[in-house]
């Protein structure tokens, strides 16, 4: 296999906001709504690294969304938040986080919601090279959201799974193009359709197939001219450098790493670059400085843990003493229906025996 399997699952924490449904922006900002005008602000600091900004700016969206009482946004909220921190490595905050979101589920009976933790903890798993954990989570997630609802939830996972899939075996399951063909089955808006299908153009890359990567490449482009006006970045710097590496341009190739700004991703893509030009000795060097990399990422994470048992026992146990109130509310009803039956019969007989018909 390529080295380019290899490839960061820092992408993975990416995907969660960058095609996220409650982004939205307005062409004028005076004509904004509130929420618009929150969430503006909030993807703002998303992007960059002003830690101060960013929670304040999400505490304000989470405020909005718990004033118009809109659960799902509300949790959104809460997901984003431990995704800016896997991004920027604050993983025991990221952890610590996931745990409140799972207890705040919980407490509020947000059964509708319960996935976004399994979710999260997909990613977890993802983040520490995982992939048979994280796909069950992620799969979890997937199975649990209902039919027609929360799709954009659903093509994130998608896109995730079809990342982690970059890295895996094909005998493993299915393939990236799988998973990444179902995100794009699901992308409805410019920003969405941009991301999964530069996805898919970077599944390409890692498979060394060209032409998939040619049609990608086509696409991404045509629906970034066909919408100037938006902001369609994401993943661009990968589509820009497959497409030198495909043209056999090498050198450009490698200097479109320097755009990666991220260490393990970059360096992934540079052992690539080397290993199709056959710089052997380059190569070498590089696949060196990624697993030193990787070490480091590792020993930031490797004391996190997540009591997985707990956490499907305590959901699982809400969701039991739900069925249950549900059923007993249900035998309660049949048992007066039935008894208000029975007595109005008895009261009729009585009154016919005793000559009042």
């Amino acid at each position: 296999m390529i080295h380019f399997k290899e490839i960061s699952k820092r992408l993975l924490f990416i995907i969660m906001l960058t095609i996220s449904p409650v982004v939205l922006f307005a062409q004028d900002t005076t004509e904004e709504t509130e929420e618009e005008r929150l969430e503006r602000i909030v993807q703002v600091f998303f992007v960059g690294n002003n830690d101060y900004e960013f929670y304040k700016a999400l505490e304000n969206l989470r405020n909005y969304y718990k004033s118009v009482h809109d659960q799902y946004k509300y949790f959104k909220t809460m997901s984003r938040e431990v995704c800016y921190d896997l991004n920027h490595n604050y993983y025991s905050k990221a952890l610590e986080k996931t745990e409140q979101i799972k207890d705040e589920l919980i407490k509020q009976k947000a059964e509708d919601c319960y996935y976004m933790v399994d979710e999260l903890l997909g990613i977890f798993y993802g983040s520490r090279d995982e992939n048979e954990l994280s796909r069950k989570y992620l799969m979890k997630a997937a199975n649990a959201i209902k039919p027609g609802t929360n799709d954009n939830d659903l093509l994130n996972i998608y896109s995730t799974l079809a990342n982690i899939s970059i890295l895996s075996e094909p005998e493993d399951g299915p393939n990236g193009y799988y998973w990444a063909d179902k995100a794009i089955a699901l992308a409805k808006t410019p920003r969405q359709r941009c991301s999964t299908t530069s996805l898919k153009g970077m599944v390409a890359i890692g498979h060394n197939d060209k032409k998939t990567f040619d049609d990608c490449y086509r696409e991404v482009v045509k629906i970034r001219e066909e919408n100037p006006q938006e902001e369609l970045s994401m993943y661009w710097k990968y589509m820009h450098l497959g497409r030198f590496l495909f043209d056999g341009d090498f050198d450009q190739a490698v200097k479109a790493c320097d755009s990666i700004t991220l260490d393990i991703p970059r360096l992934c893509f540079l052992s690539h670059i080397y290993k199709l030009k056959g710089d052997k000795d380059a190569e070498i060097e590089t696949l060196y400085k990624l697993m030193a990399a990787k070490d480091k990422r590792n020993n930031e994470i490797s004391t996190l843990t997540i009591n997985d048992i707990n956490q499907d026992i305590q959901m699982e146990q809400q969701r039991i003493t739900g069925e249950r109130i549900k059923l007993y509310t249900h035998i309660a009803i049949t048992l007066i229906v039935a008894l208000i039956i029975l007595g109005l019969t008895y009261f009729l007989l009585n009154r016919r025996r005793n000559g009042f018909y």
